[in-house]
């Protein structure tokens, strides 16, 4: 008796597990989008706000490769794993980032280009630079951002006299300030100065 109640309660969980399964593999493209983006409405990324997503955002999901699309799952997948303080905190720096100027944005993901771009002993340089600009006070940082903003507009010679007040580039060595320069100020595309 007991081995027939068993078959039966694994046969309804069977079925009320693989019938949405069946039907959700039967429907056509259009619809498995629409499930995709009432899934993410639902768990509330970083992005979706909890609202449905729109034919737009539908047409561009159906154009990506899959090798895109397995990029945005995998991220959608990290966010879900992440803690609700972590939630908050990456999307109090994705506010902050809506909130720069353009030309601040600009000039930061050139930065990021020209960092993944450089080879391992200029990255080393900038990582290190970076590590002691997160050891400073906030209010220090925040002045030493300012400072470098307002060094892109100097000529090189004047440029180069202001950030010798600066105590961080007085620490470095000849080459460590010649990277350093070069991450600051070069152009998209200037080549590293060691190469």
């Amino acid at each position: 008796m007991t081995r027939h109640i068993r078959r039966f309660t694994g046969t309804i969980a069977a079925v009320f597990f693989l019938l949405p399964l069946g039907v959700l593999l039967s429907l056509p493209e259009a619809a498995h989008a629409r499930v995709y983006g009432q899934c993410l409405a639902a768990n509330s990324g970083p992005d979706s706000g909890g609202a449905t997503l729109s034919p737009d955002r539908i047409e561009r999901w159906r154009a990506m490769s899959p090798e895109e699309r397995e990029r945005i799952r995998e991220r959608f997948r990290r966010w879900k794993e992440l803690t609700p303080e972590q939630r908050e905190r990456v999307k109090a720096r994705h506010r902050r980032w809506r909130e720069l100027p353009e030309e601040q944005r600009c000039y930061l993901r050139e930065r990021r280009t020209l960092l993944r771009e450089a080879g391992p002993e200029e990255q080393a340089v900038v990582r290190s630079f970076f590590a002691r600009m997160h050891s400073l006070p906030p209010e220090v940082r925040r002045a030493t951002r300012q400072k470098v903003w307002e060094w892109q507009s100097l000529p090189p010679g004047e440029r180069e006299e202001a950030m010798r007040s600066w105590p961080i580039y007085s620490e470095l060595s000849g080459p460590e300030r010649e990277t350093l320069r070069w991450f600051l100020f070069a152009r998209p595309g200037e080549p590293a100065p060691r190469e």
